[in-house]
């Protein structure tokens, strides 16, 4: 609903997408619910679209929108009228002829629309945590200022999610899969989005039905290659289909293009996970279906190849039985495989099967090598949920909790491991931790050699929340006001709300880090002026200096007059000198006597 700034106008949208504006409101009186003074039109035939008894003079509809309209604001002048709903679309009404002129492509539904008080100014929200700032009146975007991307709302999209927050460990950023088929790159310590990749080239509209799933993101340890995993739901049955692909990151512009597709990897059956080698170009995927892949660059076989494609080196499978997670050691010389309750250990070089070992009750869902160690932790869900530490030297089980898993994170400079594990799962279990007023869950700190964890933190939100440890050179030393660089790594949580903080894994339980924000002085120059300088930029340097230089008078004739007006306004002499010269030129000249 908006209100006209000047006059007795009223607008209002609907959930159908259309739109009332009502004129000439405001003019009658009510007593107990009875009319005492009517309109200026008392006859209902003038008063064309208004119903018995509204208190309008006329009421005109607009239809446009194809679903519930979230913004209505009048243009500051009273002549425009801006709508927008769940298509991405602003639409600029002109109220007296009911033209419209648009702004497509937005990306995401509307929320808010704001005028600023500089009538060239205004900015539109959206869902997907964005602020537009436009130029008026071309509306066109100067600026766009993007947090986190929030969770779908929609349980379906959601679920397709399946991977949630991706780390990147050495450059402190998150890449979070979105509704839009696309994953956005956020820096943690800047606070700000640093980029976006379009996963699948797809027209994207929110209420349109779930087609496409991005079902897992992966990237390596270095951050220069990323792998996604993308399903497209058959369509009455027919036309299923899922995809792998692998992304290089340019070293100079720091976006990711696409290098290679493979379709149906693993035949019909999904992919359960990915995992990156550490210092190496290779990768493995695992599935549902009984095996898994390893998959490298073409350039790791054949040096001379300019090709930077990737190609399948191996594949391997135990027992046919469903392979759940994948995971390389912190050197890359042993790779893991979960089949099922029990967990393979592989040589990725040469595909041969090593040692088998262990048996849980519930199949394992993740698995973390321990840094550079020789432990590897495991969870599996379900009915009976477990938490199991293994050392790869005795092929053995450590310790082992009953314990709910969210996510884990292992650092990769020493034994110590993170767990998020959900408060009502913690409470079954008998363990305090996590369970204060208001907390949703617990991060539990562990060194892989002791069963008791040395720190905890309650948080909210856990889940759906992701953790992992980020290097300190991530950030420059000056950006953190505690003493931590010292220890190589901060711990970073993240929310299933996409709500984040990053805690110092070796102080105490209630130390939260205090992040300065870098100032970038090179690619975000135009982003740092606000106000006049934002939009039109730097004024010149003006100089209070007196212009000396002599004025040329026109020289008298007989008509001056008539042509002292002559030429463009801006080459005109000054005016107190041209009203002279013009006087002067209509008075009359005596000749001069000789005598």
């Amino acid at each position: 609903m908006a209100f006209h700034p000047t006059e007795r106008m009223l607008a209002a949208g609907d959930v159908t997408g259309r739109i009332l504006v009502w004129r000439g409101v405001g003019r009658k009186t009510f007593s107990n619910g009875k009319l005492i003074n009517g309109g200026l039109n008392e006859d209902e035939d003038d008063s064309p679209g208004v119903r018995s008894g509204d208190d309008a003079d006329s009421c005109t509809t607009w239809h446009w929108h194809s679903s519930q309209v979230n913004v209505l604001f009048f243009s500051s002048d009273g002549a425009y009228l801006y709508s927008g709903g769940r298509e991405g679309v602003l639409v600029v009404w002109q109220l007296d002829t009911g033209k419209k002129k648009f702004l497509p492509r937005i990306g995401s539904p509307l929320l808010y629309y704001i005028n600023s008080p500089d009538p060239t100014l205004s900015s539109i929200s959206c869902t997907d945590n964005r602020i537009q700032l436009l130029r008026m009146p071309s509306m066109e975007i100067v600026r766009s200022i993007s947090g986190i991307k929030l969770p779908s709302s929609r349980a379906e999209m959601y679920d397709a999610l399946g991977s949630g927050v991706v780390f990147n460990h050495t450059a402190g950023l998150i890449a979070v899969p979105t509704e839009n088929y696309r994953v956005q790159f956020y820096s943690l310590f800047d606070d700000r989005e640093v980029s976006e990749v379009q996963i699948c080239e797809r027209n994207h509209h929110p209420s349109d039905d779930i087609t496409v799933k991005v079902n897992l993101v992966a990237l390596s340890q270095d951050g220069s290659t990323m792998s996604t995993v993308e399903t497209r739901l058959p369509e009455e049955g027919i036309g299923g289909l899922v995809s792998l692909k692998f992304w290089a990151c340019d070293s100079q512009s720091k976006q990711f293009s696409l290098s290679t597709v493979i379709y149906e990897p693993h035949r019909e059956a999904a992919i359960s996970s990915i995992a990156f080698r550490p210092a190496s170009h290779m990768a493995v995927s695992s599935s549902h279906g009984g095996d898994f892949k390893v998959w490298v660059r073409r350039q790791e076989i054949h040096p001379k190849d300019q090709n930077t494609g990737w190609t399948c080196h191996a594949v391997g499978s135990y027992k046919k039985k469903p392979l759940t997670a994948a995971a390389f050691s912190g050197d890359g010389s042993v790779l893991a495989v979960a089949a099922e309750k029990v967990i393979t250990l592989w040589d990725p070089d040469r595909n041969t099967l090593l040692a088998v070992i262990g048996e849980t009750l519930e199949p394992i869902t993740t698995l973390s090598f321990v840094g550079k160690s020789s432990y590897l932790v495991s969870a599996s869900r379900g009915a009976d949920p477990l938490l199991t530490m293994w050392s790869m030297s005795k092929l053995c089980t450590i310790w082992s909790y009953r314990l709910h898993a969210e996510a884990i994170a292992s650092s990769m400079l020493n034994s110590t491991f993170a767990v998020l594990a959900p408060s009502k799962l913690l409470k079954s279990t008998g363990s305090t931790a996590g369970t204060s007023q208001g907390a949703e869950g617990a991060i539990l700190l562990f060194n892989a050699e002791n069963p008791v964890p040395f720190a905890t933190w309650s948080v909210s939100k856990a889940q759906g929340g992701r953790l992992s440890f980020i290097q300190s050179s991530a950030f420059s030393d000056n950006e953190l006001t505690d003493t931590t660089t010292s220890a190589g790594e901060v711990l970073a949580y993240v929310s299933g709300c996409h709500e984040y903080v990053v805690l110092n894994p070796h102080g105490d339980q209630d130390s939260k880090l205090s992040i300065s924000r870098r100032r970038h002085s090179s690619s975000l120059d135009e982003t740092e002026k606000f106000g006049y300088a934002s939009i039109y930029g730097e004024l010149p340097e003006f100089r209070m200096e007196i212009d000396q230089t002599p004025f040329q008078s026109m020289p008298p004739s007989e008509k001056t007059w008539k042509t002292i007006f002559s030429g463009p306004s801006h080459s005109l002499p000054p005016l107190p000198k041209l009203c002279s010269d013009f006087l002067e030129s209509l008075l009359e000249r005596r000749s001069t006597v000789v005598e």
